[in-house]
């Protein structure tokens, strides 16, 4: 099972009792806290509402989804769905502008005679 490393920030008397109560179960306070994590996750699918999958075929009715989606939502919520959108369409922009081929063009100018001898170089020359 892979498994991360997580840091968490507790009450000073909350560790250390709960430390005290996991050696006492012969645990060690991470696989309680690893247990009380699965528990809550577990929790959570168990009560969590199944969403239909909706099939969007065509632009119009994902745009209608959102919007009822939008609707459902308190005001606060409403406003965080705007500021990710509105992240979302500076994010796509400048993935957009990256490229910067041509972008000098008409700017850098060589002259005719670029690749001739200088003459500070013709005693070096053939």
């Amino acid at each position: 099972m892979n498994k991360i490393r997580i840091n968490i920030t507790v009450n000073k008397n909350v560790h250390e009792r709960a430390k005290f109560f996991s050696a006492k179960e012969g645990k060690s306070l991470s696989e309680n806290i690893e247990e009380l994590l699965t528990q809550y996750y577990q929790q959570r699918i168990d009560t969590a509402v199944s969403e239909p999958i909706i099939e969007y075929n065509e632009p119009k009715s994902i745009q209608r989804s959102i919007l009822e989606t939008t609707l459902n939502l308190n005001l606060e919520s409403q406003l965080q769905l705007l500021q990710f959108a509105e992240f979302l369409i500076y994010k796509n922009s400048q993935q957009q502008n990256n490229s910067i081929k041509g972008i000098l063009t008409g700017k850098i100018y060589m002259s005719d005679d670029f690749d001739d001898p200088l003459e500070m170089f013709k005693e070096y020359m053939p």
